[in-house]
């Protein structure tokens, strides 16, 4: 067991402590990848998924609060995430410019990659985030 591929679930049940069962357990996978018995594998995906998750009315957490627990438990040891530099900087501007996770991440793909303008509705968001993008109006 190197490398293990985290679900939301886990996730949410580790920053929430929500559930008497599953809360402790989660907490316990969590310290045996820090202790080196394996390193937990976060995806773009699941970050997505937690985020959205996490700022229902059941948990309330704010933009700022989930992007600063994320890049904590993405920086701790025994912790890797794929695409991190991406994901890093799409927690940054999830917060700062109040939009949601999915389009700071586009808007890093766009601009890290210099070469992907992003179709979109969304002008108000995507104005923020400072990639370029087009209107299906535009384009066609």
């Amino acid at each position: 067991m190197d490398n293990l591929l985290l679900d939301a679930n886990v996730i949410i049940r580790f920053l929430t402590n929500d559930d008497e069962i599953q809360s402790p357990l989660s907490y316990k996978v969590f310290e045996r990848a820090v202790h080196g018995k394996y390193t937990l594998v976060i995806s773009p995906l699941i970050v997505a998924e937690c985020t959205w998750v996490l700022q229902m009315n059941r948990y309330g957490y704010t933009k700022a609060d989930i992007a600063d627990k994320f890049t904590q438990l993405i920086l701790s040891p025994g912790i890797k995430s794929i695409d991190e530099e991406t994901i890093l900087k799409s927690l940054q501007d999830f917060s700062k410019h109040n939009v949601d996770f999915i389009d700071a991440y586009l808007s890093n793909i766009s601009i890290f990659n210099n070469k992907y303008p992003i179709v979109t509705w969304n002008k108000k968001d995507f104005n923020r985030l400072g990639c370029e993008f087009f209107i299906p109006e535009n384009i066609v």
